[in-house]
């Protein structure tokens, strides 16, 4: 990922910057109005950070885009596998409605033009995927219970079901969150994963240093070899190497900061 050739506080893959049908980022904590450990470019309503910076820096974003907030699809979520499709029904909802819509929804997909999609993570993983052959686009919040849950392959599968999508034709980014290095986890999540039938055997994406220490997981991988399993292509996965837990100077992150965390904002739309 590299920094927006307009905007220093955005990020953007590579792969997709490449298609010139989309558009799409991945926001950072600095250019906003936030204070103190939600400094300064906040996107996350369920945190304790004053709703007033919060709606401020959404509409900071927006404008960079020339766009009003109300074409960013923001869900809540809960750490589920729901995949809300944004269709017409959806957006002649009233604001109150769709609101209640989007309450437990961690991944949504469309074919719309003009809308953008979005995940908020703050150490969890941002995934997004275009459709280059059916145009159509996704936006995925995917935790340790999302990609346990297989919340990349459910998406994909109503994408096929929505747009006749194939993963032959998808393009991915996976985006900033927290590293194999800093992400500890104990014996009942690697065995949730394993009763899950997840391969876990291979070090680069489960390991421990020694038998009577905490194990490693790797996110970003396991959700890049679930792509892979799913039959998007090598070449059009892209994987941000950024740790949330690391680079305090550009992210918020919810193991860092316990409660007292910001969030960022990931999105893609259809140009």
């Amino acid at each position: 990922m590299k920094q927006h050739p307009q905007y220093r506080n955005l990020l953007q893959f590579d792969l997709l910057n490449q298609v010139k049908e989309i558009t799409h980022f991945s926001t950072t904590r600095s250019g906003g109005v936030s204070n103190g450990t939600y400094a300064s470019f906040n996107m996350g309503n369920f945190s304790d950070d004053n709703p007033i910076n919060i709606y401020e820096n959404r509409q900071i974003l927006a404008r960079m885009f020339y766009m009003e907030m109300d074409q960013f699809i923001i869900p809540h979520q809960t750490h589920s596998t729901r995949v809300l499709s944004v269709d017409d029904a959806f957006l002649a909802l009233d604001h109150a409605a769709a609101i209640e819509t989007m309450y437990g929804v961690d991944a949504t997909i469309t074919s719309k033009k003009g809308i953008f999609l979005c995940a908020t993570t703050a150490d969890c993983i941002p995934i997004i995927l275009y459709d280059k052959k059916r145009e159509a686009i996704a936006a995925i919040h995917a935790g340790w219970k999302g990609t346990v849950g297989r919340i990349v392959e459910k998406t994909i599968g109503e994408m096929s079901r929505h747009y006749h999508s194939s993963p032959a034709d998808l393009i991915a980014g996976i985006g900033p969150g927290i590293s194999q290095a800093r992400y500890e986890v104990g014996d009942e999540l690697i065995d949730t994963f394993v009763r899950e039938g997840f391969d876990l055997s291979d070090g680069a994406v489960a390991f421990r240093k020694n038998p009577s220490s905490k194990w490693h997981l790797d996110l970003k991988e396991i959700n890049r070899q679930e792509l892979l399993r799913l039959g998007v292509a090598g070449e059009n996965i892209e994987k941000s190497d950024l740790c949330t837990f690391e680079r305090e100077e550009l992210f918020f992150s919810a193991r860092r900061q316990t409660e007292h965390s910001g969030r960022m904002l990931t999105g893609i739309m259809i140009k």
